[in-house]
């Protein structure tokens, strides 16, 4: 969701602003201050991979306290921090995302994008480059093989669903592997196409969504609107028909649209992967 002043507000979307504003006067107050959550996405005796998920800061439009950020991420001490996507929302702001430079990330830092990178016509070369200035790579439609003490980890970058083509032939072409390695981890902004990389992954797959906010504004925790690309994706842990796959999708830690939340706070999810 997204409004804009300088368009005709959807019946949706003006009936998500209407019911944030009735939402303010029954909670008194918005909250914008993050929650760090612990998902655990595991099977009993596989190597674990920690992992930072940051998602949807759409800089500038979050008020998410940096250091806070970053004391909460040093302490987990992550192997990887993903960054899926939405990080900044418009041509100009691509030197936002050199609020990642201060994380630290045992085998590295990776991005990809969302849908606004593209909406809001970001310079995607110049996006590129600040983010390696920040010490994070930009995936997009590309599979690494990461060498870790206690063997590799597979990871893949998707580009968007929604503005974006993913080359979904990048999970397929995942190999088989012993079956205590860890789950490779996928970083696909839009959670719907977890439907295509449960269908396609030839072993068990981590896939790492934001793009929902939780629904951003949510009264008792109910989602008055998704964005297209969500599915039938919310927030939190979801799993695949045959419990092969898993699927984590971040609630985000920035706004679109409206500069507040309601029963969805902005997310910090420190993820542990088996």
């Amino acid at each position: 969701m997204r409004l804009d002043a300088s368009r005709t507000f959807t019946r949706r979307e003006f009936v998500a602003a209407a019911a944030g504003v009735a939402g303010l006067s029954v909670y008194g107050t918005s909250s914008n201050l993050l929650d760090v959550s612990s998902p655990v996405l595991a099977r009993p005796g596989n190597r674990r991979v920690r992992v930072a998920l940051l998602t949807d800061m759409h800089g500038p439009h979050n008020y998410v306290d940096q250091d806070e950020l970053v004391r909460a991420v040093s302490a987990f001490r992550p192997h990887l921090v993903c960054i899926c996507g939405d990080a900044v929302d418009t041509r100009g702001d691509e030197p936002l995302v050199a609020r990642y430079a201060a994380l630290p990330a045992l085998l590295g830092k990776f991005a990809t994008l969302g849908n606004w990178e593209y909406q809001g016509e970001c310079d995607l070369g110049r996006l590129r480059r600040e983010y390696e200035r920040a010490g994070v790579r930009l995936l997009i439609n590309e599979r690494l093989r990461l060498e870790a003490p206690d063997g590799p980890i597979d990871l893949v970058g998707l580009d968007d669903w929604r503005a974006g083509t993913p080359d979904y032939s990048q999970v397929a072409g995942i190999p088989a592997a012993a079956p205590d390695a860890p789950r490779p981890i996928v970083m696909s902004h839009c959670p719907v196409g977890f439907d295509i990389v449960s269908t396609i992954a030839k072993r068990p797959t981590a896939v790492l969504s934001g793009h929902t906010h939780g629904g951003q504004i949510a009264p008792f925790g109910v989602a008055l609107v998704l964005p297209e690309g969500s599915g039938r994706y919310v927030r939190g842990s979801y799993a695949s028909a045959d419990r092969r796959h898993a699927l984590y999708v971040s609630r985000g830690m920035g706004n679109s649209g409206p500069p507040f939340r309601i029963g969805s706070r902005p997310e910090l999810a420190l993820l542990t992967i088996a």
